[in-house]
């Protein structure tokens, strides 16, 4: 195992490949920088509030899910500008994971700035609806979705779990979430998550 990239982060999150730049995204949280690895090498860009994932659009242009909601950021020329306000108006709240879905919509979650118990939840926005699906979570992480468009994942670091729920045809969810995964006799603490193309999923474990 080779060390990717030693750039120093306060809070890494947000880790994403853009298949057309050929290039590896991350974000300092805390730092307020989203970073870029690609073949030209490293580039940077300073966010203006807490910005915690994205979502490649064509091009230059990405999605990107920060405390105050959802925002349209061009990379080649450093500007942002708003798609849909989510939780704006409650301070205390920043994004933390978040992932575009298959039919195009974005799930971005929120969470308490100092993780207050309870105070986040995951939204989903797609063709101009916003939904709150999931409310009362911690530290929402592990969003991902399997390859046949049936179900999404998303996990409760504090709580240790991780739960899968069933889609219709549009992404939107079809009936209760059950759980996938109980760490918690384990001790371990579900983070970020991906699928492969073979129906396995992928988890982070923090600390």
């Amino acid at each position: 195992m080779q060390i990717f990239d030693d750039t120093r982060c306060e809070l890494g999150e947000g880790a994403l490949w853009h298949p057309e730049r050929q290039s590896f995204f991350w974000f300092d949280i805390l730092g307020r920088r989203l970073y870029e690895r690609g073949p030209a090498g490293r580039t940077e860009w300073e966010m203006p509030e807490l910005t915690s994932a994205m979502g490649w659009v064509g091009g230059g242009l990405v999605v990107l899910s920060s405390e105050s909601g959802l925002w349209l950021f061009d990379l080649d020329r450093g500007l942002r500008e708003p798609l849909v306000a989510i939780a704006a108006d409650q301070p205390a709240l920043r994004s933390n994971d978040g992932r575009a879905d298959p039919w195009g919509g974005f799930w971005h979650s929120t969470m308490g700035k100092a993780a207050e118990p309870g105070a986040g939840g995951i939204w989903r926005w797609h063709r101009g609806t916003l939904r709150h699906l999931y409310r009362n979570i911690t530290i929402p992480n592990a969003i991902c979705f399997d390859e046949g468009r049936r179900l999404a994942y998303f996990a409760d670091t504090a709580a240790q779990v991780v739960w899968v729920q069933p889609l219709d045809a549009a992404g939107w969810p079809a009936g209760p979430h059950r759980v996938f995964l109980d760490l918690g006799l384990e001790g371990l603490n579900p983070d970020g998550a991906v699928t492969d193309a073979e129906g396995r999923v992928w988890i982070a474990l923090w600390g």
